[in-house]
């Protein structure tokens, strides 16, 4: 693989309910599907897993029912094991009881992590939609419903903020300043995203106007670059070179923040670190990689996303989810702020100008201030919060009767064709949990076996990971792809320069680079 090394001083070559859903699950479809013209174009797509008819599904997701060894935009990862299918009625039935035990006191459904914060929910949210943000004009989309050639590469890369840059799509940025993304005071009176008249956000990714924490960590990515902007211009960087060059930089801090800040709080310091087995640092030197399970193997070595990841590992976050946040002293004052809630209330839906008393202090739930203790999500664990078992119609519209999250999830870990939680644990020559162990009943539909994102939860959940991060399964398919992806993009970091590390001053310190140093660089913290 060839690599090529340009600088930063040249050209380079409703969260109401809605959200949560597409947050860590992956399972919104974008804008540009969601506008089909007629109801035969919706049916098409919809029978290849776009979510064209209720949003929910990313195109392309069911390939891998047609094909097992086939790479498009989806795949498997462990394309030789069976597919595990137990009765709909046997998961519809344990996903029924993954709901959190209402008479257990709140602080003990916390995690007890000291290193995962409330935060990293919506970041994991925004990383989620950055990846499957899907740009290909509609009749492409038509054209190839199951994203076998005409789809945008899953990277994590900010196309979800950028778009086509100031030429492609001058709605996102700044008129006066076309290298700078537009950040205005909305009508009450504080910054957020530009929006229509019905207060709509005009961005690339609306699935980033779905909740109000994620459309204000957004805005504070377009506040990063535009601040980078003017730091490349006090560097004498060209004017015709200071959009891409900003740009980069961008990118390439995001990733290392990835990589380095939410990644390793996610599966620990034994997968991603400085003696990580998928991720090593090495001083001086570039990183060690060893992926063994995350190897694309199309002609072209194009990435895809793996559906072990996307159906089932990555979907952790909605165990973390929590019924209500602090996110400001007006929250706290009021005992949180609910996620769910009526349009205009005081709640974290979104497609809404940002209110004056939901202005989030980052503070509250990241550690960007040593002396404040930043909240926590909720345990990582086989339970989700008791608001996510009713979906409401905006999610779910009818004649659809599955409104219960973890039965939606369970179901689609069949329908896409996952393997087992063992036998992927078998693949991988980990430790076997038997279903005594994952709790499960004696049931003989189980057939001995337990879903995988059942598995990857309960993994989690149990000794030693204790609720805190995920296991050996669930965290090796977590790091593989984020790292697999982020190694095979032609314009990351680790791609063209990988021994680069983040720098003064936009780095408090060399290689001293996540997101509370993002969200403080850019005057948002």
């Amino acid at each position: 693989m060839s690599r090529t090394r340009r600088h930063a001083t040249g050209p380079l070559g409703h969260f109401g309910r809605r959200a949560v859903l597409a947050g860590a699950a992956g399972i919104s479809a974008g804008a540009i599907v969601g506008r089909m013209r007629t109801a035969a174009r919706a049916a098409t797509l919809a029978a290849a897993g776009t979510g064209a008819v209720h949003g929910t599904e990313p195109r392309g997701l069911y390939l891998t029912t047609q094909n097992r060894l086939a790479e498009g935009r989806f795949g498997l990862m462990f394309k030789k094991l069976p597919v595990y299918a137990p009765s709909d009625a046997l998961l519809d039935g344990l996903a029924r009881t993954m709901v959190e035990d209402q008479t257990v006191p709140d602080d003990s459904l916390l995690n007890t992590s000291q290193r995962l914060f409330a935060g990293f929910t919506f970041i994991g949210q925004f990383i989620d939609h950055d990846i499957t943000f899907d740009n290909t004009p509609l009749d492409q989309q038509e054209a190839d419903p199951y994203a076998t050639t005409n789809f945008r590469t899953p990277r994590y890369d900010l196309d979800s903020v950028y778009g086509r840059g100031p030429a492609g799509d001058p709605q996102f940025y700044d008129p006066t300043d076309p290298d700078k993304l537009l950040v205005t005071p909305n009508v009450h009176g504080v910054l957020d995203v530009p929006r229509d008249a019905a207060g709509r956000a005009i961005i690339p990714e609306l699935r980033n106007d779905e909740n109000l924490i994620v459309v204000q960590l957004h805005q504070a990515i377009a506040r990063f670059h535009n601040r980078v902007v003017d730091h490349e211009r006090s560097q004498g960087v060209r004017r015709e070179w200071v959009f891409e060059a900003a740009r980069r930089l961008v990118r390439w801090h995001y990733q290392w923040a990835v990589i380095h800040d939410f990644l390793p709080r996610i599966v620990g310091d034994a997968l991603v670190g400085p003696a990580g087995t998928v991720y090593k640092e090495v001083a001086g030197k570039p990183p060690v990689i060893n992926l063994k399970y995350y190897r694309p193997t199309n002609k072209d070595g194009r990435p895809f996303m793996p559906v072990e990841f996307a159906v089932a590992a990555y979907r952790f976050g909605h165990s973390l989810i929590r019924p209500f946040y602090v996110i400001n002293q007006a929250s706290l004052d009021r005992g949180g702020v609910p996620v769910f809630g009526e349009d205009g209330g005081f709640n974290l839906n979104g497609g809404r100008p940002v209110p004056a008393d939901l202005v989030i202090e980052w503070k509250y739930i990241l550690p960007v201030d040593p002396t404040f203790p930043a909240r926590k999500p909720r345990r990582l664990d086989t339970r989700l919060s008791l608001p996510l078992t009713t979906l409401p119609g905006s999610v779910v519209p009818p004649p659809d009767p599955t409104v219960h999250l973890a039965v939606r999830n369970t179901l689609r870990g069949k329908h896409v064709g996952l393997p087992s939680g063992q036998q992927v644990a078998r693949a991988m020559r980990e430790p076997v949990l038997s279903n005594a162990t994952l709790g499960l009943s004696g049931d003989p539909g189980w057939g001995g076996e337990a879903p995988l994102w059942y598995y990857v939860l309960k993994e989690a959940e149990l000794p030693p990971n204790n609720a805190e991060r995920l296991g050996a399964v669930g965290g090796r398919i977590v790091a593989e792809v984020l790292v697999g992806l982020l190694q095979r993009d032609p314009t990351s970091y680790l791609y063209l320069d990988p021994a680069w590390k983040p720098t003064t001053p936009i780095a408090p310190t060399t290689g001293q680079f996540g997101f509370a140093e993002l969200l403080k660089f850019a005057g948002a913290a």
